[in-house]
């Protein structure tokens, strides 16, 4: 949904002057010196002494190679000087402009009118890494998309949870209590009328397989996730002809806080599952459920065979792609912390955090690797930009020679960051609004994709309800389907909504596609019914023949539809 859009002048303008109002005003220990006083000292003055410098100095480290410290206190007047310019813009450059926005509005929603204060450090480790870190300020707490890194600092789900040799651990909270009772509203005010209305009769229709409606997964959305991958190079595959060749991997998924999910799916899901010829395992055992495929789901190297575990008692849902390294992370086997890598990158970063990033350097090599082989094969390019890329290239392979690691912590007073990287990530003077960016960038797209994967697990339900109507008129009708979909009520089918499939962008009801000359021992790839319309995505949902439903790009639902 496309909520503001600036022309580009007016955009060039106010990236400008917000990078005029955020210029770092360098160290706040006055240098002067009196008379007689040795050279090498710094006076820390007494006369108009920031009540914020002790507060932001004391996450930061001083007499490394960088060190910086500046106050915000004028975001308030870089708002209204903005705004001022833009009651001054002529009429063509302020009609695409919602009604009632404001850049000071804007900065409250970043949450970067609560940032007083930042500062920055970084010092030189002694393999010729760098330990930076920046404070934000933030002496009233988190507000706008600040509040998205959820709350107090915890102890890390990597250092539990990813597996000796991991080589990319990701971990982000998504904490959208706050964001949906503050911001989310003053968002909305600023929609247009008809888009608002829009948004709230999506956000009010309830998911049918959980019965819970947008706006209320917003409300109850507070979890934390870690996502855990280790290469394989002993496995290559080829993603495409003529691409290069990957190294195979397994992961772990870790999801806290989840559990509320879990609990409105499984009276869906488990009769389905529990059917004795599912693909799937189902064990329950002192309040742990456990679901494993009971065959791997491809060939080698993609011969994964998930297992998820959802322990109710510690609200945590686990997800490993293959049996062997699930048993290993269950039975609490050889962690991160043991592999030497892991101990280079993560030295002098803390155990407690609400988001972090670690590359292992065996990561980085390959991405880099990969990165070298297509740019070597790419036609496009003239030989003297070839020269010029292989330059810069070589440049950049030589910092990927070590481990990379952020850590984002949230405190009382602020939010505080920490990296070991080949360069120093350290810049005071836009840390609010990095802050923001890395914290959106962690949560917002894992909530689009999760809205969206919401809807397209209600779309299979329904779809897999109409199957099983289908299936069941087959069973008493000698195999044969019958003529319309309609004719499953309501012996099969009970709701006849699920006869309909939901088009979210128009608000329409369609009838599902539905192939009445097939038969229950027609091949099994065979579409027997599909939505009507394709996702905003190019997507559709549909159901084969042999039961099983799935989305599928438009492309291959034509194929398939229109084949004879």
């Amino acid at each position: 949904m496309k909520i503001l859009f600036f022309s580009k002048r007016f955009t060039q303008v106010f990236l400008g002057l917000v990078a005029l109002a955020f210029t770092p005003s360098g160290m706040p220990a006055a240098e002067s010196q009196t008379p007689g006083a040795a050279t090498n000292s710094v006076a820390i003055i007494g006369e108009g002494a920031s009540p914020a410098f002790r507060a932001v100095a004391s996450r930061l480290e001083l007499g490394g190679c960088f060190y910086d410290y500046s106050e915000t206190g004028g975001v308030k007047i870089l708002a209204t000087f903005l705004d001022e310019i833009l009651k001054a813009l002529p009429e063509r450059e302020r009609k695409d402009i919602p009604p009632g926005f404001t850049v000071a509005k804007l900065f409250h929603l970043l949450g970067l009118d609560s940032v007083a204060a930042t500062g920055s450090s970084a010092r030189t480790h002694a393999d010729g890494g760098f330990h930076s870190r920046t404070f934000a300020y933030m002496p009233d707490g988190r507000k706008g998309l600040m509040t998205l890194s959820g709350g107090p600092a915890a102890k890390l789900m990597l250092l539990d949870f990813a597996p000796k040799d991991t080589d990319l651990a990701l971990e982000f909270p998504i904490d959208l209590k706050d964001f949906a009772r503050e911001a989310l509203p003053e968002i909305l005010a600023m929609i247009p009328p008809e888009g608002r209305a829009q948004f709230d009769r999506e956000m009010s229709q309830p998911l049918r397989p959980i019965g819970i409606t947008g706006r209320q997964i917003i409300e109850k959305l507070d979890l934390r996730a870690g996502i855990f991958l280790r290469l394989d190079p002993s496995q290559k595959f080829q993603p495409a002809p003529g691409a290069p060749p990957l190294p195979g991997a397994d992961a772990v998924i870790v999801i806290e806080r989840l559990g509320w999910l879990v609990e409105a799916l499984k009276p869906q899901f488990m009769p389905m599952l529990s059917q004795p010829d599912s693909p799937v395992s189902v064990t329950y055992e002192g309040g742990v459920l456990t679901l494993r495929m009971i065959s791997p789901v491809d060939r080698p190297p993609l011969d994964y065979q998930p297992v998820l575990r959802y322990d109710s008692k510690a609200d945590r849902i686990l997800i490993a792609t293959r049996p062997a390294i699930f048993g290993s992370v269950v039975a609490g086997g050889e962690k991160i912390t043991q592999g030497a890598d892991f101990a280079q990158t993560w030295r002098d970063l803390p155990d407690e955090g609400n988001a972090c990033i670690y590359a292992s350097p065996r990561l980085l090599r390959t991405a880099a690797d990969l990165i070298e082989i297509a740019a070597k094969s790419d036609r496009s390019s003239s030989p003297a930009d070839k020269v010029i890329i292989g330059k810069i290239f070589n440049w950049v392979k030589a910092l990927l020679n070590r481990g990379q690691a952020v850590v984002i912590a949230n405190q009382p007073d602020g939010i505080l960051t920490l990296a070991n990287a080949s360069v120093p990530i350290a810049s005071s003077s836009m840390t609010a609004v990095s802050t923001v960016a890395v914290m959106a960038g962690f949560a917002l797209p894992v909530f689009s994709r999760a809205q969206v994967r919401a809807v397209e697990t209600n779309d299979l339900s329904t779809l897999r309800q109409v199957q099983i109507g289908l299936r069941m008129y087959a069973a008493d009708n000698k195999g044969i389907y019958p003529t319309a979909l309609s004719d499953i009520m309501p012996k099969y089918v009970n709701d006849k909504r699920i006869l309909e499939f939901s088009d979210r962008r128009t608000g329409r009801h369609i009838p599902w596609l539905y192939r009445n000359s097939l038969t229950e021992i027609s091949p099994a790839d065979e579409l027997l019914v599909a939505a009507p319309v394709a996702t905003a995505e190019g997507k559709r949902a549909v159901g084969f023949n042999d039961g099983s439903a799935r989305y599928i790009t438009e492309a291959e639902f034509q194929t398939l539809w229109n084949r004879k």
